[in-house]
């Protein structure tokens, strides 16, 4: 008998005190994106911007459109060291390249990974003299989190 109640508690808290570790729960940390803000060239003051849309290169989707805002996010490309779009204002295309390196971490089975980054400084650099981008400046090169402004445009 103490043999049968013996095994039956040790089941019971083998059973209970297995958790599933496949489960990723809601507010778990994500992959973070670029927060892009705007400045106005001729004033130098923080400016809101209205852009027609904004659209990844060799992407098929327009990621926004017809958007007015002062504070932009993007998604990084975790498989390259290159993200490039194309941002649309005042019927000007210009295009924005982002040259980062990729930090994965993995947090569990159910998660995954999750990919911060860090600005390399020469993405300040490839700003065309013929679109509405005046400069780019980085002011924060590591992306950890989306609170706050990791690099400057300035039309």
């Amino acid at each position: 008998m103490f043999i049968r109640s013996y095994k039956f508690f040790l089941l019971f808290f083998l059973i209970t005190s297995c958790e599933k570790d496949d489960v990723c729960l809601e507010g778990s940390a994500n992959t973070n994106r670029i927060t892009i803000g705007f400045i106005n060239s001729e004033n130098e003051s923080f400016a809101s911007l209205s852009l027609k849309n904004i659209r990844g290169i060799n992407k098929d989707s327009i990621i926004y459109e017809d958007i007015d805002t002062d504070r932009l996010k993007l998604p990084l490309n975790t498989a390259s060291k290159r993200t490039d779009y194309v941002l649309s204002y005042n019927e000007i295309e210009d295009t924005l390249s982002i040259k980062h390196n990729n930090i994965h971490e993995y947090l569990n089975r159910g998660c995954g990974f999750i990919s911060n980054f860090i600005l390399d400084s020469t993405t300040k650099d490839l700003v065309n003299s013929y679109g509405w981008i005046k400069e780019i400046t980085i002011v924060k090169d590591s992306i950890f989190n989306e609170d706050k402004t990791n690099l400057y445009i300035y039309f």
